[in-house]
């Protein structure tokens, strides 16, 4: 059994994503398939830069916004303060305030691009990518705040393309780090299985429209970002991966595309999909249809004789072995059905598999 390393499909996403180029010899067992492949400009290297790359800010910076400043106050007189009430609505409820926390290339702050306005990338499970540790003024990332004991290296990863000339983008963007949530509330629900949940669930609803309505303005009045779909991409991993996509159906005016990693698509979501490549084009501008987005998939899993094993006994019993060995063969008739969902609607889009790996 072979575990697939994050940082390769960062690799793959970003490349997707950011610049609709990928050359790496390392990836050339992977089974792919794009559906509209692009003409590159012939600035970009032979060659991509491989794994590992760096970890931590990458002389960056880091702000964290507390959740106080995003989460909407109590109107009325709560105690005769200005306290912020917890159940002033449903949103409220389900969704438990959280700091969110934002990279910043180097970039911003260099005078050189003083006046130049950024790209956004929104991250779902945003502490998979690194987690902030303070100590007294300093602040330190480390792979172990990860759960899986390595995180995505996200940072790093964007970072390195930049240095590479392999981003069609000016500068690095902006990164939007959103954790997911901890609580198990309902009893017996994960909180995170909810707000990341099948896109009729009022939860997933109101993690939509906090991004959107909440902190997507917040981003935008309180950094220099560059306006509109073309500039505001996502991605995120198994429902984070759902997650994202989601954001693209719910707000196309907002996101132009999504990076979904070995995503848990679920039917509701998939039916969604459908329904947005079927509307009749007079009902559905071209800016709303998927087929102006840009998506990315990949998972693992069995490809022929290569096979992912249903047991493994090291599975759960080290913190750097999360196996899931469930996951990668379970997680395909879905994503094969978004897949004959994007190629029968013509939609820009990239799919990788990993062959024989498991994906976190």
């Amino acid at each position: 059994m072979q575990i697939a390393t994050p940082r390769l499909c960062i690799l793959t996403s970003i490349l997707w994503l950011c610049s609709g180029y990928i050359s790496n010899p390392q990836i050339s067992q992977i089974q792919s398939y794009k559906r509209k492949p692009r003409s590159h400009s012939s600035n970009f290297p032979k060659k991509a830069p491989t794994p590992p790359f760096p970890d931590g800010p990458c002389n960056g910076r880091i702000v964290t916004i507390p959740g106080e400043e995003l989460y909407k106050e109590q109107n009325s007189s709560f105690l005769n303060s200005k306290v912020v009430n917890p159940f002033s609505s449903w949103e409220d409820v389900v969704l438990p305030r959280r700091d969110v926390t934002v990279w910043l290339p180097r970039e911003y702050d260099l005078q050189e691009h003083s006046k130049d306005r950024f790209p956004i990338l929104y991250c779902h499970d945003g502490q998979n990518v690194f987690l902030l540790i303070y100590q007294k003024t300093t602040k330190a990332m480390s792979d172990s705040t990860s759960w899986t004991g390595r995180s995505w290296r996200l940072v790093g990863t964007i970072s390195r393309l930049h240095e590479n000339s392999m981003l069609r983008i000016k500068t690095p963007p902006i990164i939007v780090l959103m954790p997911s949530g901890k609580s198990n509330f309902p009893p017996g629900l994960n909180q995170r299985h909810l707000e990341y949940g099948d896109i009729f669930l009022p939860t997933s609803q109101a993690h939509g429209n906090f991004v959107a309505r909440e902190l997507h303005p917040y981003i935008m009045k309180r950094f220099r970002v560059k306006e509109g779909p073309e500039h505001t991409y996502t991605i995120g991993s198994s429902l984070g991966g759902q997650a994202s996509l989601q954001l693209v159906l719910r707000y196309p005016e907002i996101f132009g595309g999504a990076a979904c990693m070995s995503p848990c698509f679920q039917t509701g979501t998939i039916a969604a999909a459908v329904a947005n490549l079927v509307k009749k084009h007079n009902r559905l501008n071209h800016c709303q249809s998927l087929r102006s987005k840009r998506i990315y998939l990949d998972n693992g899993g069995d490809i022929d004789d290569t096979r992912v094993p249903m047991f493994d006994i090291m599975d759960h019993f080290t913190m750097n072995h999360p196996g899931f060995f469930w996951l990668d063969t379970q997680l395909q008739p879905t994503i094969d059905a978004m897949r004959w969902t994007f190629e029968k609607g013509n939609v820009n889009f990239e799919y990788k598999k990993y062959p024989g790996k498991r994906m976190r």
